[in-house]
């Protein structure tokens, strides 16, 4: 059985099954080059973007009739318009927190688990609970509690994390990602916590949310009003509060057969929540891949059926070599294997890796990834000022060999996504203060074996190297992660990047480059 999924709002996607089998997840942001990519709100812009990323799937997959075709939370009007452009026998629908639970499950080594879905909003609320007994997943209760669009509201009254930007009415999505990394800067105020947790309780629009608590806070909460002192430690009492009201549903939920705890939505990308549950609630924690709506399409498909077997999550478009190899090699590109990779970051290289099929989600996983050793924290501040342009306090995460996480880790459990922030060895943050938050942790990804970047931190290893790289996603300022050759061109002509890998051809910023790494040219 052929089935099609689709979330058209931000961050849209469309997703393939074939008998059960995860053929493709496209995030539409990666097709048109816009973060956070929504579909248009006018017919003929929505249809011919639609139209644009169908020829893609037809590439991809080679489908293009489908007996089943599923949509989550897509407007009638839209729903028609994806009738006109996709053959399928039979349409039907699914809820957006739904087809994030199913997402979470099937993603899970999990036959008895509670899910939570949380975010800022879906046509089925903002927090739904669940409980998955293999195969069924069952509602359990729709809770009135909005953690998301509260917590990144707070962040527009914060000038170092907007940048003086000007902000939407609740503030850019980006915000809540840059919002827990800055928490780490301050310390949670006892006095405002109950404030701040009624705040979330009650949240109902931003204008009197802001209002309401500023005035009990004797805060005032405006764009970019707070001085540093007071946003500091704003932003990690919210995060305490948020943690405090996620615990708490929790905790009320959990049943002694529940073998793990599922939690996926958008919020679930909050690593530093994950960690605290983790340590909190005495069974094993599980964040899918695309936790947020970057997922939906992928859940949405096992609405239909369950998947028939483990999910990849290299499932996304392949990359594009769109500049030919006789140009990249004028550039003083050369073809070399991946030890000579490993062996480039041994000597001090950032290096951008593109490979294969993109990663679903978020994160970068090794296939569109940035990679360094995390031996400095100047190696941090380069990639973050000179290459990412994105704010000092952000956090790189250490992709750490799974067979040796131990090594790294007081608790070596499995993370091969980046969800949780786990604290490090002392001697983990002495030797690779690159990889370590401000707060003392690291968002860290337990990689195995035989992927790429399992098979780079072999070498590294052979080569007398702990198998441990900074990991952060391949793109640059404003931009999703990159999809094709002159994207990776772009970031070595605009930034301090040294070398790209694009699937085996290292190429070079410039000549200098080559002669500052002792990298042979081509002849």
């Amino acid at each position: 059985m052929n089935v099609i999924a689709f979330h058209v709002q931000h961050d849209a996607g469309v997703a393939v099954a074939r008998d059960g089998v995860l053929e493709l997840a496209l995030e539409l942001e990666r097709l048109f080059e816009v973060r956070y990519f929504a579909s248009a709100r006018d017919d003929d812009t929505f249809r011919e973007q639609w139209r644009k990323a169908l020829d893609s799937v037809v590439q991809a997959t080679g489908l293009s009739r489908f007996d089943v075709a599923v949509t989550s939370w897509v407007m009638p009007s839209q729903r028609r318009i994806l009738a006109e452009l996709v053959s399928a026998e039979r349409w039907v629908t699914v809820d957006h927190h739904r087809a994030h639970a199913l997402h979470g499950v099937h993603d899970a080594p999990y036959r008895r688990a509670l899910v939570v879905s949380f975010d800022g909003g879906g046509n089925d609320g903002t927090f739904n609970v669940y409980r998955y007994r293999e195969p069924t997943l069952t509602h359990v209760r729709r809770v009135s509690l909005n953690l998301g669009t509260p917590y990144r509201l707070l962040a527009t009254t914060m000038a170092e994390v907007t940048g003086g930007r000007a902000q939407p009415r609740a503030g850019h999505l980006s915000l809540a990602g840059k919002v827990m990394a800055y928490a780490a800067l301050g310390s949670a105020r006892e006095a405002w916590l109950a404030a701040l947790v009624e705040y979330y309780q009650h949240y109902q629009e931003p204008l009197q949310a802001l209002y309401t608590l500023g005035e009990r806070l004797g805060l005032e909460l405006e764009p970019d009003a707070l001085s540093a002192a007071d946003a500091r430690d704003l932003a990690a009492s919210s995060q305490r509060a948020f943690e405090i009201l996620l615990q708490q549903v929790i905790l009320e939920q959990i049943a002694d057969d529940d073998e793990g705890l599922v939690l996926t939505g958008g919020c679930a990308l909050n690593v530093s929540a994950n960690e605290r549950i983790r340590h909190s609630i005495g069974v094993p924690v599980h964040v899918p891949p695309a936790p947020n709506d970057a997922g939906i399409a992928v859940g949405a498909l096992w609405s239909v059926a369950p998947p028939s077997a483990p999910p990849d999550v290299f499932v996304g478009l392949p990359f594009a070599h769109d500049v030919g190899e006789e140009e990249l090699r004028r550039r003083g590109a050369v073809r070399v294997e991946l030890d000579a990779v490993a062996a480039l970051l041994r000597r001090g290289a950032v290096v951008g890796i593109a490979h294969g099929r993109a990663e679903l989600g978020p994160r970068a996983l090794g296939h569109r990834s940035l990679l360094a050793l995390p031996r400095s924290v100047e190696v941090k501040d380069r990639i973050n000022a000179r290459i990412k342009s994105r704010e000092w306090y952000r956090p790189l995460a250490p992709a750490v060999a799974a067979w040796r996480a131990g090594d790294f880790l007081p608790d070596p459990s499995p993370s091969p996504y980046m969800s949780f922030a786990a604290p490090v060895h002392p001697e983990t943050a002495r030797q690779f203060p690159a990889a370590v938050h401000l707060d003392g942790t690291a968002r860290v990804q337990t990689v195995a074996r035989g992927t790429l970047l399992g098979r780079l931190l072999t070498l590294l290893e052979a080569q007398g190297e702990p198998p441990i790289v900074l990991n952060t996603s391949f793109n640059t300022k404003g931009r999703p992660l990159i999809q094709r050759a002159s994207m990776a061109l772009e970031a070595l002509d605009e930034t301090d990047l040294d070398f790209a890998w694009l699937e085996g051809l290292l190429v070079p910023r410039d000549h200098a480059t080559l002669q500052r790494f002792s990298v042979e040219g081509p002849s």
